[in-house]
């Protein structure tokens, strides 16, 4: 008899070898599909690799700037702006008004020829460099504005190369003149050295105070001493313009070119001298000597005394010479001395009229000695031996 095809034989179906399942039968499998969220490690891991990515980045950007051929790379510069002193251009600006063109006609005739700077002082008066008009004939000063105006040459004074001109019927604005130099006057110290150039244009030049109290063989040919030495500006054609103090703004010296000035305070008692009675004196001791680099505290050892000078006729209260070769002299004044030149300039300060105190170590023995009247100094040529 034939089996029935319920009774088949063989395996019984999988139970889930169906095509329909009861809802209740898929939870499970269903729950186990669906994703789980990341355990607080798996994030905390993430955000700090995302951190460390972002500072590695910048980074390699900071570095390839900074070192990119040596030198920043052009997209870091343009985003700094270039500073601008604007107190030196203010500086240039405002002390510019008072310095003005000097032009000098031929001593034949002919057209006048511009030959440097000069400084405006006030009351019309106007400071230059003597030596600029040297065998020259009429002289003239163009203001800022450019007008052209006859000058009177008032006086001339060789020691110092300086010259005091007049000028009527223009108004000129005046240099603040710094008070003294003493506390003025520094080496490393910023000034601006200002002329006046071709055109009537301003030229400037900033730099710092090498040396002081220098000695310098000026285009006359005479020997000048107490001399600021700069490198602010050296050219010959700046003669006549201002050396200016960057910090407290004024006029510290009178510029006779070749990088030298004549510090403002024997330039003002030149300037007086001058309008008073058209010529300057100074002061004259009458002492050769060298820096006593061999004792402490150094000083000035006299060498020779000039003979008829005042340091020979001074006689002290026993009656000898008051200065003999050998001495140290330490101070003049209330001025320390350190050199032959810090000696001739604070000697060259004093009018001959005027009292003063010199103060010199003698065998070890302090001396004051009192003068109360130097002599006249006369212009030197250079190549001899600077005279106190």
């Amino acid at each position: 008899m034939p089996a029935d095809d319920d009774e088949a034989s063989g395996p019984p179906p999988h139970p889930l070898d169906r095509v329909w399942f009861h809802p209740s039968e898929l939870g499970a499998p269903v729950t186990a599909l669906r994703p789980q969220p990341a355990a607080p490690r798996v994030w905390v891991a993430a955000a700090l690799a995302l951190v460390i990515g972002i500072l590695g980045t910048l980074g390699v950007v900071s570095v390839v700037g900074i070192f990119d051929n040596g030198t920043p790379t052009n997209r870091l510069e343009r985003t700094v702006p270039t500073p601008v002193d604007t107190n030196i251009e203010t500086l240039v600006q405002t002390a510019g008004r008072s310095i003005t063109r000097i032009s000098v006609a031929p001593a034949g005739g002919g057209d006048a020829t511009a030959v440097g700077s000069g400084v405006s002082i006030g009351d019309g008066k106007v400071l230059t460099a003597a030596h600029l008009l040297a065998n020259q004939g009429a002289v003239s000063v163009v203001s800022v504005g450019g007008q052209v105006t006859p000058a009177k040459v008032v006086g001339v004074d060789p020691e110092t190369d300086l010259a005091l001109l007049q000028v009527d019927g223009v108004e000129l604005a005046a240099a603040q003149l710094s008070i003294g130099t003493g506390s003025t006057v520094r080496v490393g110290k910023s000034v601006i050295a200002l002329a006046s150039a071709s055109g009537n244009r301003p030229i400037a030049g900033l730099g710092v105070i090498s040396q002081y109290n220098q000695f310098v063989t000026f285009p006359s040919g005479v020997q000048g001493s107490a001399m600021i030495v700069t490198d602010a500006m050296s050219a010959d054609a700046v003669a006549g313009g201002a050396l200016l103090d960057t910090e407290r703004h004024g006029v510290i010296g009178i510029l006779t070119g070749g990088g030298y000035a004549v510090p403002i305070d024997i330039a003002r008692n030149v300037a007086d001298q001058l309008a008073t009675n058209g010529q300057a004196v100074h002061g004259w001791l009458g002492v050769i000597g060298a820096e006593a680099l061999d004792r402490q505290g150094g000083g000035v050892r006299v060498q020779t005394v000039v003979p008829g000078s005042p340091a020979a006729a001074l006689v002290d209260l026993m009656g000898t010479q008051a200065i003999w070769p050998g001495d140290v002299i330490m101070a003049v004044g209330d001025t320390d001395v350190a050199s032959m030149g810090d000696l001739v300039a604070a000697i060259r300060r004093v009018r001959p009229q005027d009292p003063i105190d010199i103060t010199l170590v003698r065998a070890d023995k302090v001396k004051h000695v009192q003068i109360s009247a130097l002599g006249t100094s006369q212009a030197i040529p250079a190549g001899l031996d600077p005279v106190a």
